[in-house]
């Protein structure tokens, strides 16, 4: 069953104000268009027919955006499901690295290059902080989820991740984490490590 209101609709009934907007770059302006024109006549599409009844069927195609909740919204809620099923019976713990916004402008035009070590860098101070023994001494696990955009649409390039309270020791054991508080490791500590890394 199809909504009753879509993003597309809201798209199309503002268009002109979306262009006009100041604050809205290039970029995502093509992501926007993309989403207003897909799985429409403007997007192309194909035609397919029944051999045995007749029936005639257009078929219009998808944008394939990851931003558009037509594309991608069932493909996320598997994605959800298939690591749910992979938790372990431990607690879990909400980290979020951000990468200041003086490299804004870096990342528009070396998105590859800046979020790969965006990654990177979260998994180095990640692994930094499991392995100290003051810490927790094993070597932790991560899913990590790279946002580009912010609440209000503006570049925010950070990551989500989960991570387990605990890790796996040199033995091979699962060691949980000491801490039972809401962070697993000292976050300033952390911001610094980051930052260096």
């Amino acid at each position: 069953m199809r909504a009753k209101h879509e993003v597309a609709h809201v798209l199309q009934a503002h268009w002109p104000q979306v262009e006009n907007c100041g604050g809205v770059n290039s970029w995502q302006l093509r992501t926007l268009a993309a989403l207003m024109r897909c799985r429409t006549r403007a997007m192309g599409g194909h035609v397919d027919a029944c051999s045995d009844c007749g029936q005639v069927r257009v078929s219009y195609n998808s944008c394939r955006n990851r931003h558009c909740p037509k594309c991608r919204g069932r493909r996320r809620e598997q994605w959800i499901q298939a690591r749910q099923a992979e938790l372990l019976p431990v607690p879990y713990f909400h980290v979020v690295f951000t990468l200041p916004d003086t490299l804004n402008q870096l990342a528009m035009h070396q998105p590859r290059l800046v979020y790969d070590t965006l990654f990177e860098a979260a998994w180095a101070t990640l692994l930094a902080f499991a392995s100290d023994r003051k810490h927790l001494g094993a070597r932790p696990g991560m899913v990590a989820v790279l946002h580009t955009w912010g609440q209000t649409l503006s570049l925010h390039p950070h990551l989500h991740c989960v991570v387990p309270g605990g890790g796996l020791s040199e033995n091979g054991r699962w060691k949980g984490a000491r801490g039972k508080g809401k962070y697993l490791f000292p976050v300033k500590a952390m911001s610094l490590v980051f930052r260096a890394k």
